[in-house]
Order: structure tokens, then C-alpha cells, then sequence
């Protein structure tokens, strides 16, 4: 009987604990969609890729004339951009990385915001110094950044990875935000489009 009591009580708690981990994620994002409802963020996100998986693609042609996301990467870019118009959040500007499929990912959700093309983000330099250079630059202009609205930055998930520590699914919003000391970048919450 002892036995038996004692595996109902380890499997309420198993249970009541994977109940509480599910939700976490779904609370995370609540509370970063309300950060970004307010406005002054960054919010990163990586191009989706051909495949609709992550985004190794290295296209940067100057017209970007053909489709370079997979029928997967072009909904969830209509599928990101609606989200953010159904929450009424303000996007002031978009910087995106010369690659393809991360213009191509800008344009299909952020299609009316003013848009800029901006080479630190494109994937990471081969060498240590322009690396640190590259990240320098993406991480003054998310300290600099002064808005109502928030600032988006469509770039390669290595480069997050290196900003935030965050490693991002394909369909996953970094929000980022000047730390206390003015100098680095910390994270105020993620955003999980599906």
C-alpha cells in the first residue's frame, strides 16, 4: 500500500512538473510580447532558409530575384509578420543582412516598415578580428537604438548566438535590450512564433 501511494505521489509530481514546464514557455512569451507592445526593443530573428530549417544559405545577389525560402520559411515569414500586426506592435525600422533569404523574410513580414540593408549582419566573418568588428557593430546599434516603436534585425543565428547566448529555433524572436551599464546587450525575453 505504502508502495503504491508513494508511485501516485511521484507521478502527481511528474506530472504537476511537466505541466509547469510546458507553460513556461508560452509565459515567456507573453511577457516579451508586452515588452514589445511598449516599444524600445530589439528584436532578432534569423532569415528563414531554403529548406525552411535554419538559414546556411549564402545568397546575396543584388536583386535577390529568385525565391530562395521553401513553402515552410515563406508562411512562417507571413505567419511572423501577422503576429506582430495582430499585437499592434510597432516596428520603426527593419535592418536585414545581405542575404537573400533573410531580405526576402523581411520583406514578407515587415513589408511596410522602412527597411534597410545592413552588412554586419550577414553571417560571421571567417577571421577573429572582423568577427569581433562584426559584432561590434550589431551590438552598438542595439545599445544606440532610441524608439517608441522597436527595431528589427534579420540576421545569421550564429550571430545571435554570439550577442545573446540564445540559441533561436527557426521560428523564435530574440528581444534584446541595452543593460544597465549602457554597454552590453541583455536579453528581455523570447518569442515563439508556432
Amino acid at each position: 500500500m505504502a508502495y503504491r501511494s508513494s508511485l501516485w505521489l511521484y507521478s502527481g509530481l511528474v506530472l504537476t512538473f511537466g505541466i509547469a514546464l510546458a507553460s513556461v514557455p508560452a509565459q515567456a512569451t507573453d511577457a516579451a510580447w508586452a515588452r514589445v507592445q511598449r516599444g524600445g526593443y530589439t528584436i532578432l530573428i534569423q532569415g528563414g532558409d531554403a529548406s525552411g530549417a535554419l538559414s546556411p544559405s549564402s545568397d546575396t545577389s543584388a536583386d535577390c530575384a529568385a525565391r530562395t525560402l521553401s513553402d515552410r520559411g515563406h508562411q512562417l515569414a507571413q505567419k511572423l509578420g501577422a503576429r506582430f500586426a495582430a499585437r499592434g506592435v510597432r516596428i520603426d525600422k527593419v535592418l536585414t543582412s545581405t542575404v537573400c533569404n533573410a531580405r526576402e523574410t523581411a520583406r514578407l513580414s515587415f513589408g511596410s516598415s522602412p527597411m534597410e540593408i545592413f552588412a554586419p549582419l550577414d553571417p560571421m566573418a571567417g577571421d577573429d578580428t572582423a568577427r569581433g568588428t562584426q559584432l561590434e557593430q550589431i551590438r552598438t546599434t542595439i545599445i544606440s537604438f532610441k524608439g517608441s516603436g522597436n527595431l528589427v534585425l534579420l540576421t545569421d543565428r550564429n550571430n545571435i548566438i554570439a550577442l545573446t547566448g540564445v540559441a533561436p529555433r527557426p521560428s523564435e524572436a530574440v528581444v534584446a535590450a541595452p543593460a544597465e551599464d549602457g554597454k552590453t546587450i541583455h536579453v528581455a525575453g523570447r518569442i515563439i512564433f508556432d
